[in-house]
């Protein structure tokens, strides 16, 4: 007879004794459990003990986690968390550095488990650690040891990163600023400084003051990936926490340090493969150096400014005097308005006051900058362009300043100018680093390529519309390609002709439509069992190589790696944390576990419970499109296993994921799904 459900095998091992192979009731209180074994073993005093899960952390099971107990796990008899925590921060205070230093391993190694934390926090275990930090008597493996456990401690959020201290600040930031120590140390500082610049404002302008911009360019330019990645992490975070003026300040100086040549040549084109992490922190950068146009963008041409107009008659005089000559000398002040009214229109303002077509915004008087910088910046083709759509047919001619204008929204809008920075979003464009001024030189490349797109539909002004459209395929389908220079980019963009928009186009339209055509739904139909069993097969195969997820800290970074798959038989999900950078573990080597047969359903976007958690601000948009969750059977009550897909395009594949559901389902087998 089948045991009952609440009841599992499972094996209980302790050191120096032979294992017990028991059947665990689930229902029976873990006290109990406990002291059954104890008595098996003849051990007295069984509240001194407590069950940890043998592979991975090592976790201590609680009555909230014994849940997690499966047929056929392997458990520990260990110490207690109380009695461990009490043991190591004893052995901390110990006067031999082997003693600290084994101690400290130990810490770390359990620092994870939110149990054995709350213990070491309640004995004032961080304050404890703070003091090692603090006297950096060694600067080698005890204090990175000291750090990381720290660091550990203080992600579990129950102490507020708010609470530390000033000296305590300083002295890890002159870890930073320190160059003789080990190279270890150096990282979890910068990680450490990173946590206290995102979580506390006044603790974040302490570290903008004791940590110059310099340093943190040292610490980029070690080809340490670690180190590059950390450095970069505390980089973004403290343009993030500065204000405006101060963000502009800071980013110009580090352009002028050439940092977007070094971030391009030796990040970017580095032989080791981007991580997620730096590809992340790359894309916040790109976001806050194009946030920088934004009051531009939003600031409406002043009619009664006198530079504003300058600008807005140096670039009249660009397209239509040649250079120390002036056509309108010798006129009437009647005569010379007329002319300057006649040739704005020739330019393509809508009025013949230029200032009313550039009181909108966006793009306000960025579109005015992007214009002047063409003319300036490749004044052949912008003469070129104004004159040859001057001397066409009125209704074949291409506007030039409403064409830039409208260009300049769709450019802010495909570049996300002014949107405030995805928590979790790695899409930075290498495009963007490999030049000075991006924006304005693929403004150049665009305006260009839109008069080009406008021969090519021979267009008229009542065109206007569908060429913008046209030109904004172009362009999203090149920037989608990833493009690492502006040279390539503008190779790539002008391949992509009117003509073949409109193949591409029809191909997709016929992707669409045919398979409702009836032919080929009496072919599809024929062909359907040989199909599905192809989808069962690579679903399985698909499912059982797994896939690395990250996860998403209290304070929403992705700084953790784990793995989830399939296990060969098609009956459990296994899973467990990884190391950046390590390759696909064995299914056997993950500690956790969730049983096909108690899934019950999957969730996505919203109904994710991480995601309820996490609120529904403009910053949560990106993760809720990424979220997903396994609900299963968690003794008594529903659990459940959250993820957040790598990409969008990863995201696609999700239903695979969720094949487990039909599992409740009688007759249900994973050939099926």
């Amino acid at each position: 007879m089948a045991p009952p459900r609440n009841v599992v095998k499972i094996a209980v091992q302790m050191r120096d004794a032979i294992p017990q192979l028991i059947q665990l009731d689930q229902a029976k209180p873990l006290a109990t459990v406990l002291k059954e074994l104890c008595d098996a073993w003849s051990l007295t005093h069984s509240e001194r003990f407590a069950l940890q899960f043998a592979d991975g952390h090592r976790r201590y099971i609680t009555e909230n986690n014994r849940a997690e107990i499966k047929n056929g796990s392997i458990l520990c008899l260990s110490t207690a968390p109380d009695l461990k925590a009490e043991q190591l921060l004893r052995e901390l205070q110990s006067s031999s550095r082997e003693g600290r230093q084994e101690a400290l391993k130990h810490l770390v190694l359990l620092a994870s488990d939110m149990t054995f934390a709350q213990e070491v926090i309640s004995r004032d275990g961080l304050q404890r650690l703070g003091t090692i930090i603090e006297d950096g008597d060694d600067l080698g493996e005890v204090l990175a040891l000291g750090l990381r456990a720290f660091l550990e401690l203080m992600e579990h959020g129950v102490v507020s990163w708010e609470t530390l201290s000033i000296p305590f600040v300083r002295k890890v930031v002159s870890y930073v600023n320190m160059n003789l120590m080990d190279a270890s140390v150096p990282p979890l500082a910068l990680g450490l400084l990173e946590s206290v610049t995102l979580s506390s404002p006044a603790m974040g302008q302490l570290v903008k003051s004791e940590v110059p911009l310099d340093r943190l360019l040292v610490h980029l330019q070690v080809m340490n990936q670690q180190l590059q990645t950390k450095a970069m992490a505390l980089l973004t975070a403290l343009l993030q926490g500065a204000n405006p003026v101060e963000r502009k300040q800071m980013l110009d100086y580090l352009w002028q340090r050439n940092l977007r040549q070094f971030i391009y040549k030796r990040i970017i084109h580095s032989a080791a493969p981007l991580g997620d992490e730096m590809a992340h922190h790359l894309y916040v950068l790109q976001a806050l150096t194009l946030g920088l146009l934004e009051p531009r963008m939003r600031t409406p041409l002043d009619p009664y400014s006198q530079e504003q107009r300058e600008q807005l008659q140096a670039l009249r005089q660009a397209a239509f005097e040649p250079e120390g000559e002036s056509l309108s000398t010798g006129l009437s002040a009647d005569r010379r308005r007329s002319l300057c009214a006649r040739e704005f229109r020739k330019l393509g303002f809508s009025n013949s006051n230029p200032a009313q077509d550039l009181e909108r915004v966006p793009p306000g008087l960025l579109a005015l900058d992007n214009m002047l910088y063409f003319s300036r910046h490749a004044p052949s083709a912008y003469s070129r362009f104004v004159l040859e759509n001057s001397s066409r047919e009125d209704k074949h001619e291409c506007p030039f300043a409403r064409s830039s204008i409208q260009l300049t929204v769709l450019l802010c809008e495909l570049l996300h100018v002014g949107e405030p920075c995805s928590e979790t979003a790695q899409d930075f464009s290498p495009m963007f680093f490999s030049q000075d001024q991006s924006f304005h030189e693929l403004f150049c490349v665009s305006i260009q390529l839109l008069n080009k797109t406008w021969k090519e539909m021979r267009a008229t002004q009542e065109d206007f519309d569908k060429v913008m459209q046209v030109v904004r395929e172009q362009l999203a389908r090149t920037l989608a390609l990833k493009p690492t220079s502006l040279e390539l980019f503008r190779t790539k963009v002008n391949t992509l002709t009117y003509g073949e928009v409109l193949r591409l186009r029809q191909t997709e339209r016929l992707h669409q439509e045919g398979t409702l055509a009836p032919p080929i739904l009496e072919l599809r139909e024929k062909l359907k069992p040989e199909l599905l069993g192809l989808i069962r097969q690579q679903r399985l195969l698909r499912l059982c190589e797994g896939t690395f997820f990250r996860k998403i800290s209290s304070r929403r970074r992705q700084d953790k790696l784990w793995f989830c798959c399939l296990s060969p038989n098609h009956k459990v999900l296994q899973y467990g944390d990884v190391e950046e950078g390590d390759n696909p573990p064995a299914p056997e080597s993950l500690p956790e576990q969730v049983t096909v047969a108690d899934i019950r359903a999957l969730l996505t976007g919203k109904d994710c419970p991480h995601v309820r958690e996490k609120g529904s601000g403009k910053q949560n948009k990106d993760l809720c499109e990424l979220a997903f969750s396994i609900s299963y059977d968690h003794g008594e009550e529903e659990a459940y296993l959250n993820f957040i897909a790598p990409s969008k395009r990863d995201m696609g594949c999700v239903p695979c994921w969720g094949a487990p559901w039909a599992a409740s389902k009688p007759g249900w087998t994973w050939s099926s799904c």
